[in-house]
């Protein structure tokens, strides 16, 4: 089996990995981390779970300012992750890449509306009212049957598309961009200089072809859309490709395939979290952006900060599998949950080597970081450790998403942490009393789904010292 995966598979996954578009997905999209941090906080903050604290900062006056931080970091993602995937390509291509930066940022703006659709109808007193809607067929769509109604359109920029509605849009933009860009630049197509030229002019005259060329597909794109379809580029991308990829991810077989797939990779020694992580991290971001559109619009509608978290659930477009969902239950005391194996080394094995890699691997797993663990015990390659590396991370994971699906853990709202938060203090922050209380239920399984596995592998470890006394 070893020679199997090591020969056939493992070759497969890693050519994935490392081909240019994926590493540049994975890579770019980190440029939007500060601001998903920096914009949950602020969410945080002016939606603070603990009444008397809420009601102190609302005196204070500041939410209004909280909120247009939140707005102006976590709601533009999108635009980030487009500069960071054309950047990171030009970049491991050994371009210069702060130009194919920027012009991926011209190409994913140009899919997007450059209006925004605003319904207008009279109500049973006679008085107008307006709401805005994502494009002008969403507004045309939402005055059917409405005598009187009016689908207007006003010029500006739709924000809609800029976080996670138009992440896949982006990641499109800064692809093809990238593979542009990169191909004009071995083929030598640019404006070169005269030697003495300052560098910064240099790269603004070498990225004048291939922007011009790129913009102006991207423009054909966009004309051939809205003749054809009367949409734009990205509200396509959004039906046909984001949408269906979002729900087969957030679906529970698909958080299943998600938390199988990282231990056995990490079984047979590669990286698990990362490999899975450029596939499930993109859809990851793209659910948490959603659902923290859907729960401002809530605060923005009047709604209480827990109503505007159960509308999530009630909303299509709401989701279960998350950043923060990952980062609370996919990986608590590392890969695998090995927590509890750690627990059992330090306080209950008899053999020296267990009991030494069990307090090298405490101080690290309360950080959700386990190398020690995996290599030092080892579970790599190590079959009498397999079943309990991946039950653990399932019973977490289909636990909570169950869970989360009867409404006991509320839905995350935007609020993410860091992957090194502590478990139980991660859980309380971005979900509430619930996740921490269901973190803590996973933690104490993880000792007895390992328990039984690693006496095995403690008396195998004894036996050997003893036979090394004895000689």
């Amino acid at each position: 089996m070893g020679d199997f995966v090591q020969n056939t598979i493992l070759p497969a996954f890693m050519k994935f990995v490392n081909t240019r578009g994926v590493r540049a997905i994975k890579d770019g999209m980190m440029f939007t981390m500060p601001l998903i941090i920096v914009g949950a906080v602020y969410l945080l903050l002016f939606q603070l779970p603990i009444e008397a604290a809420a009601n102190f900062i609302t005196s204070l006056g500041i939410v209004p300012f909280l909120s247009h931080g939140y707005t102006s970091t976590f709601q533009i993602i999108a635009m980030v992750c487009a500069v960071g995937v054309g950047y990171t390509w030009a970049k491991n291509d050994g371009w210069e890449p702060l130009s194919a930066g920027v012009i991926s940022l011209a190409a994913f703006l140009i899919l997007i509306p450059d209006y925004v659709g605003t319904v207008v109808a009279a109500g049973e007193d006679g008085v107008m009212a307006a709401s805005a809607a994502d494009s002008i067929s969403a507004a045309q769509a939402s005055i059917e049957g409405v005598e009187g109604a009016l689908a207007l359109t006003t010029p500006g920029l739709n924000k809609t598309w800029l976080a996670g509605q138009g992440m896949i849009g982006a990641i499109l933009a800064g692809l093809l961009t990238g593979l542009i860009y990169s191909a004009f630049m071995k083929k030598d197509i640019r404006i070169k200089m005269p030697a003495g030229v300052p560098d910064g002019v240099a790269a603004a005259f070498t990225g004048l072809i291939p922007a011009a060329v790129i913009c102006t597909l991207f423009v054909v794109i966009y004309g051939i859309s809205e003749a054809i379809s009367g949409v734009t580029p990205i509200e396509l991308i959004y039906k046909w490709i984001q949408s269906p990829l979002q729900g087969v991810g957030d679906s529970l077989p698909g958080v299943i395939i998600f938390e199988t797939l990282i231990p056995l990779l990490w079984f047979f020694g590669v990286h698990g979290a990362t490999v899975v992580g450029s596939v499930a991290q993109p859809i990851a971001l793209m659910n948490q952006a959603d659902n923290a559109a859907i729960f401002q619009r809530g605060i923005d509608a009047g709604l209480s900060r827990d109503a505007a978290i159960a509308a999530i659930g009630q909303d299509p477009n709401g989701h279960i599998f998350t950043e923060a969902f990952q980062n609370c239950f996919q990986a608590i005391s590392g890969s695998g949950i090995t927590i509890g194996l750690v627990v059992f080394m330090v306080f209950f094995a008899k053999s020296a080597q267990m009991k030494q890699v069990g307090k090298l691997g405490l101080g690290c797993g309360i950080f959700n970081i386990n190398e020690p663990v995996l290599f030092g015990t080892p579970i790599v390659l190590n079959p009498k450790l397999l079943v309990p590396f991946i039950i653990a991370p399932l019973f977490c994971n289909i636990g909570a998403y169950i869970l989360t699906q009867v409404g006991f853990i509320p839905y995350t709202m935007g609020v993410t942490v860091p992957w090194t938060t502590p478990p139980i203090l991660s859980g309380l922050l971005a979900m509430g009393w619930q996740a921490a209380l269901w973190q803590a239920i996973a933690l104490v399984a993880s000792f007895f789904i390992y328990m039984p596995f690693a006496k095995s592998v403690d008396n195998d470890y004894l036996a050997m010292e003893q036979a090394q006394e004895e000689a």
